[in-house]
């Protein structure tokens, strides 16, 4: 059982590492040269697009990670765990989606980078603007859609037994993060390196949390042999 643990631990603070480089290699470019040569790719290709059938598609998948949806599914899926008396995982859960809200916009303001339209765009939540300006890097819908996935992935490795429909899941839950992602950049709302940045340091975040997690069961469970609660 402690090799398994050390082995869980260790795939998750490579992944954290790994997650973390990327992240950094793609704020060091579009700092430095002001974006990737497929940003501008991509943003040639949209332009092409002219169907408004191909725009309603990605609106909608865009959809899924607007402020209204996220906080709507935040909200139920933290009435479960508190219905279920889930404590580490309903902390966890707070920590990993609060945080990554400020995590955001802490990068949004350190980085400032502009809109592909150039265009300032502002927090909107349920209709109501704070006068906050929302930079576009990273990708602010592409971070929360991956925290929230990233928490149900672990709820579904950690408590979904049947293999098939935890490939089902896995694979839905893997896949609407990447849709999410382009349907920014397709959009013409955010770069791609936009969108990359936000799944990458999204990992990064969620395997930080992770790892206190792990860190806080581990000594919860040696407390309880010590101390026969």
């Amino acid at each position: 059982m402690i090799g398994v643990a050390l082995m869980n631990n260790q795939r998750l603070k490579l992944t954290l590492i790994i997650s973390l480089a990327i992240f950094i290699v793609t704020a060091y470019v579009t700092q430095v040269k002001g974006s990737f040569p497929f940003d501008e790719a991509i943003l040639s290709w949209v332009e092409g697009q002219a169907s408004s059938s191909f725009h309603g598609v990605m609106k909608y998948i865009s959809i899924l990670g607007s402020s209204e949806v996220i906080l709507i599914l935040t909200g139920i899926i933290g009435a479960i765990l508190l219905f279920k008396r889930a404590w580490p995982h309903f902390w966890f859960f707070a920590i990993v989606s609060v945080g990554g809200v400020f995590l955001n916009l802490l990068l949004k303001f350190v980085f400032q980078r502009e809109r592909p339209d150039g265009e300032t765009s502002y927090i909107d939540v349920f209709n109501y603007t704070l006068e906050i300006p929302s930079y576009s890097f990273p990708s602010g819908h592409t971070m929360r859609v991956t925290i929230l996935l990233l928490f149900l992935i672990y709820v579904t490795i950690r408590f979904v037994y049947s293999r098939m429909v935890r490939s089902f899941l896995l694979t839905t839950f893997v896949l609407l993060i990447i849709g999410v992602a382009l349907s920014r950049a397709l959009l013409e709302a955010h770069y791609l390196s936009d969108t990359i940045a936000a799944i990458s340091v999204s990992i990064a975040w969620f395997n930080v949390c992770q790892l206190m997690l792990k860190r806080y069961e581990s000594r919860r469970r040696y407390s309880f042999r010590i101390f026969g609660r």
